[in-house]
């Protein structure tokens, strides 16, 4: 029996559905807990407006293992990249969705074939 699993997107705050490629993950602390949100770009620039006020007037510390708030967006080169990948896995016989993020073993074994 074949299984396709298939990973949606929708923005955590309108709950639009969104492709991948239009994921914007932002991170960010508050309160000494760190949080994320999955937002279209148009969230994620409103987001960015609200916050460069309070920005603009805390004060930078040390983060203490990563940045305190980041945005990551998919570049062509990331989508080029998933699509060879998903493309190699394929010929090797691994089951790959055809879109959604590519599990960390399958890069881990592209990688290793390609190192």
């Amino acid at each position: 029996m074949a299984r396709k699993e298939i990973t949606r997107y929708f923005d955590d705050l309108d709950g639009t559905p969104l492709d991948e490629d239009d994921v914007n993950v932002v991170r960010f602390g508050y309160k000494g807990r760190q949080y994320m949100l999955d937002l279209s770009e148009e969230n994620a620039r409103k987001f960015d407006e609200v916050m460069a006020g309070y920005v603009e007037k805390a004060s930078p510390v040390e983060p203490v293992q990563q940045r305190v708030r980041r945005t990551t967006r998919n570049t062509n080169a990331n989508r080029n990249r998933n699509r060879i990948i998903r493309e190699w896995a394929r010929q090797q016989g691994i089951q790959v969705a055809d879109r959604g993020a590519l599990s960390k073993d399958v890069i881990a074994k592209y990688e290793a074939a390609h190192a």
